[in-house]
């Protein structure tokens, strides 16, 4: 038997090798496509049920940008543009698709979070991966090459998911490395420095062949700025972020060409009109596209024609009349193929509904103040940094002052409708004591400080210095110096108002332990004040509150703790506040100039000190208030609580020509107590009854 062959009653025969290398030939073919044919062909994405084929007809605007990712003279592509535009699919299953099939190595792709990476690592990228036949068969099918957090290919390339952490961006080398959503995570990790630096040094070995995509809409806030006429033709206002890394490369935008003049024009949100109408939603079936050199209108049944006509420009390639550049010189360059384009040019958002949630947040802008809606219009749906509105971090102490009202101490001033109390609470050994604001509102909200103490020592312990921290006794000060505290009206009639609710911290500030706040205390005794209350009678007229997550949906939430103190068991109401957006609308009314709805009248009386404490905070990158570390910012937190419990009462729904009981003209107003007359606070408890329940209990 010759050494070449088995013995036939085993069945087993040579493999023939010609046919083993055409079978796994596809792993090492040479590239033949662009990113976007390579999309076009096969790639599959989530739609969010199943899945769909990717069109890059229905995205235009993403084709350059996509096949940026293949050219070599780019060491990173930056794309800034709205929600829901398409960006992500292409500029994250697209090149994914592209380099396992055409140009495989490793890659790491970077998530806001964790969580993130992992829902997208089991629907968006499983879903895609099985659909897309180009990707199906590289995959390896077995479990140890493919996990949540990493996948193998049968070409050799592994795709990492994680989030932007000092061990994710350090120590390992990737020929490709991207961030999706950059805006909604630090532009920083850890102690390491720029995130989007350590991603470039990840990929640095790879040299030319080496790429790093980052793409998200904007997420930061310009806090200073510049002029129009200080930015070039297509630079974005100063802030960190996707903005910062825009600014640094060649600064691409999309372009429409006019179908009647002809002429390149930049599809911004301005370029945006619509009819005048009572009703938004009906202003909003008007939308049209205005050239701004012509005035033609174009409607919504062209977008798609001028998105497929339309083309990128670099910052100085077309003039301000539409004319294409062609002077090189003229033109910037850069390593970096930057883009950004605005939410008019998506594909998946209408006109209409661009036009509809924008009149809505602006008017809650013009209502109540409130930026939160109008921020994150602009930011995820137009995809422009934002420019908050309200200046107040600007606004300084001596500003203020200059602008003061010069209304008596302790009195209701005219056109005052009701008294809200509110309570810093001030723990631990430096500087132990309860800091009380009083603010009266009137009609349109315009509101007025017309108070503020301190409670210092407690006379029922020998005059000693009260800790709130230490002492449950000291908290039974407040009902009659704040709670029961009535304040004269300024007619002189010798009528009094009562405070409509009273509230106040409930954490405080105590001790810091190993950097940490210890605050435990507090919050115990703050609980136990409010059971003390209920047995007075006098529970209905004090709300304890605390800081909430920015990420609530309520301006002001209602809760009722059972987990964190033995003292609460589900009975203690504890009021949740959007803190960022409550000091929003407080820094729009005091940077106010003119007199009309929520207007501060700031308190002449006050010494600088109160000033400074409002305007100590900042607002961060991020639209974030802070506070600089030791300073005092006593009087901005007594009006962001003085502003929850108005609008936890119902203030910002009064209708003031039918206004209920509590805010009503004082000769109406059921808080305003005649002269001869003793205030009464107290609720008198409801008799109960018990009624049988039948046999069943």
């Amino acid at each position: 038997m010759s050494l070449r062959q088995f013995d036939a009653r085993l069945g087993i025969e040579f493999a023939n090798a010609k046919d083993i290398r055409r079978s796994f030939a596809y792993l090492c073919a040479p590239t033949d496509k662009t990113p976007v044919e390579a999309a076009d062909d096969e790639l599959w994405i989530s739609d969010g049920t199943d899945v769909t084929k990717f069109l890059s007809s229905q995205v235009p605007y993403m084709r350059e940008p996509l096949n940026c990712l293949a050219r070599r003279i780019y060491e990173a592509v930056i794309v800034v543009g709205p929600a829901r535009s398409g960006k992500t699919k292409a500029m994250v299953e697209g090149w994914i698709n592209y380099t396992v099939t055409q140009a495989p190595g490793d890659m790491l792709l970077i998530y806001s979070t964790k969580t993130k990476a992992t829902d997208m690592s089991k629907v968006d990228l499983e879903r895609s991966f099985s659909a897309t036949a180009g990707i199906a068969k590289l995959r390896t099918g077995r479990k140890a090459d493919d996990n949540i957090t990493s996948k193998k290919f049968k070409n050799g390339m592994i795709l990492k998911l994680d989030s932007a952490t000092e061990t994710s961006l350090s120590a390992s080398t990737y020929r490709y490395a991207g961030a999706t959503d950059y805006d909604r995570a630090d532009d920083a990790v850890g102690q390491e420095g720029s995130k989007f630096e350590l991603m470039l040094m990840r990929v640095q070995n790879a040299k030319s062949s080496g790429m790093v995509m980052a793409e998200s809409s904007p997420g930061r806030i310009v806090r200073n700025p510049k002029r129009i006429e200080d930015l070039s033709p297509h630079e974005s206002q100063p802030c960190g972020g996707i903005a910062d890394l825009y600014n640094q490369g060649d600064r691409r935008r999309f372009y429409w060409l006019c179908q009647d003049c002809n002429s390149y024009f930049r599809p911004d949100f301005e370029t945006l009109k619509w009819e005048q109408h009572a009703e938004p939603l009906e202003a909003a079936k008007t939308a049209w596209v205005e050239c701004p050199r012509c005035c033609h209108r174009h409607t919504e049944s062209q977008k798609q024609t001028m998105n497929l006509e339309g083309r990128w420009f670099r910052d100085g390639a077309i003039d301000q009349y539409g004319e294409v550049i062609t002077d090189e010189l003229a033109i910037r360059t850069s390593k970096w193929a930057t883009f950004w384009f605005e939410g008019i040019v998506a594909a998946y958002a209408s006109w209409e509904n661009l036009v509809y949630r924008f009149l809505n947040a602006d008017a809650l802008y013009k209502d109540c103040g409130d930026e939160e809606s109008l921020k994150t219009f602009i930011n995820v749906r137009m995809g422009r940094p934002y420019v908050m509105q309200s200046r107040g971090q600007e606004v300084g102490a001596h500003q203020l002052m200059a602008r003061a009202a010069d209304h008596e101490r302790g009195i209701v001033p005219l056109g005052g409708r009701f008294l809200m109390m509110s309570i810093d609470v001030q723990g631990g050994k430096q500087n132990p004591r309860f800091v009380v604001q009083a603010h009266v509102y009137g009609e349109g909200l315009q509101r007025w400080v017309i108070d503020r103490f301190e409670i210092l020592t407690n006379p029922y312990r020998n005059n000693d210095r009260i800790n709130p921290m230490v002492y449950a006794e000291d908290w039974d000060l407040l009902i009659e110096q704040v709670i029961k505290k009535t304040y004269p009206l300024a007619d002189g009639s010798g009528r009094v108002m009562k405070p409509v609710l009273t509230l106040c911290d409930s954490g405080g500030s105590g001790e810091k332990k190993k950097g940490k706040q210890k605050s435990s205390s507090v919050t115990d005794h703050a609980y136990q004040f409010y059971n003390r209350l209920k047995g007075h009678g006098l529970s209905h007229l004090f709300r304890l509150v605390k800081g909430a997550s920015r990420d609530i949906d309520d301006l002001v939430k209602e809760t009722y703790p059972d987990k964190r103190s033995k003292l609460a068991n589900g009975e203690i109401p504890l009021l949740m506040l959007h803190t960022n957006r409550l000091k929003n609308r407080v820094a729009a009314s005091f940077s106010r100039l003119e007199f009309g709805a929520r207007f501060f009248h700031l308190p002449g009386w006050a010494d600088r000190v109160w000033f400074d404490e409002l305007t100590v905070e900042y607002i961060d990158e991020l639209g974030h208030w802070q506070k600089p570390d030791g300073a005092r910012n006593e009087s901005f937190d007594l009006c962001a609580y003085a502003e929850a419990g108005m609008h936890y009462k119902g203030g910002d729904d009064i209708h003031w020509d039918n206004p209920p009981a509590w805010a009503a003209d004082w000769q109406f107003n059921s808080n305003v107590v005649d002269a001869d007359q003793t205030p009464k606070f107290e609720r008198v408890a409801r008799r109960r009854y018990n009624h049988s329940k039948g046999i069943f209990g």
